[in-house]
């Protein structure tokens, strides 16, 4: 929540025009498309707030720059955090959000009032049949079918809900049989786009029904457990180095400051101490070199590194 909170404030002001974090205002992570790169949802507190400077904001990176995602849903900057839940079920990538009394979907750019969607009317017979068979048993426990057809139905209503079309299922069907030629070629794309729906709906019921969980996307970190350090200088000074900002892969404030974020959250599983991530920072503003950390601390420059590799390798494509 530190880590949330310091990434929050600066994307506040810039977002709202207004400086500081007041009291009873907080941030935290929260991984909506399970990339392992959390989103930053922010509650910016004012007195009798006008839903404009304060309220509700969540900050998606897209491409090269935080946006913030919530603006254009009527009233959704001021529903109560009691009134604020993830679903079950994920649409376009991204899970979609219980707001109070609306759900809302993500569109591929920004979350949207979910009754907007298109929905479609299916054909679902030749589904729910093969379906059935991909599900059950030869030797069927007690109640086994009916779980099946609930789980089968969930899927359908769902492809309805998001605006599958009949050839969509059609194929997603076929693939479910025997024999099931793979598109290859330039079809392929299209028909992982496809299977990835369809599992994401296929795992959003399991969710639904407490037969599952969506799978945590974590990097492959340090076995060391979370420490509380603080981290306000380093979230200053490590956006603003040349070499992160540079890299490939970041090429923007907001990217850097992102990768910034997973940085904070690595090194302590790593083992980093507090006083070596001091030396970090004086590192980052260019006070000391590689030579002076390490003579003072020998982990942590390969501390660091271990954090920077699993960051950069899961870092989001822009």
């Amino acid at each position: 929540m530190a880590i949330a909170q310091k990434m929050a404030a600066g994307l506040l002001e810039r977002q709202t025009g207004s400086k500081g974090f007041p009291p009873t205002s907080f941030a935290v992570e929260v991984d909506l498309n399970l990339d392992g790169f959390p989103e930053i949802f922010a509650y910016r507190h004012e007195p009798d707030c006008d839903g404009v400077h304060c309220g509700n904001f969540l900050f998606v990176l897209e491409g090269d720059s935080y946006q913030e995602v919530l603006g254009d849903i009527p009233g959704a900057r001021l529903v109560p955090q009691d009134k604020i839940g993830l679903s079950a079920f994920k649409r376009n990538g991204f899970l979609d959000i219980q707001s109070d009394q609306m759900m809302i979907g993500w569109d591929g750019k920004r979350y949207v009032d979910a009754s907007t969607f298109p929905a479609s009317s299916l054909d679902g017979a030749a589904f729910m049949a093969a379906c059935r068979k991909s599900k059950s048993n030869e030797q069927p426990a007690e109640g086994e079918a009916e779980r099946v057809s609930a789980e089968c139905r969930c899927q359908f209503n769902r492809f309805q809900v998001t605006g599958f079309t009949q050839p969509d299922l059609d194929m997603y069907t076929a693939s479910l049989g025997e024999n099931f030629e793979y598109p290859t070629g330039a079809k392929e794309i299209a028909w992982q786009a496809l299977l990835k729906n369809a599992e994401d709906v296929g795992t959003g019921c399991d969710v639904a029904s407490g037969k599952s969980q969506w799978p945590p996307a974590y990097f492959n970190h340090g076995d060391q457990p979370q420490q509380k350090l603080n981290f306000e200088g380093f979230l200053d000074a490590c956006p603003a180095q040349d070499f992160i900002l540079t890299n490939h892969k970041i090429g923007s404030p907001d990217r850097a400051l992102s990768l910034c974020g997973c940085l904070a959250r690595e090194m302590p599983t790593q083992g980093i101490s507090q006083e070596g991530l001091d030396l970090l920072v004086q590192y980052y503003r260019n006070e000391i070199s590689d030579a002076e950390i390490e003579a003072q601390d020998a982990d942590a420059l390969t501390f660091h590194d271990k954090a920077s590799e699993a960051c950069l390798s899961q870092f989001p494509a822009k």
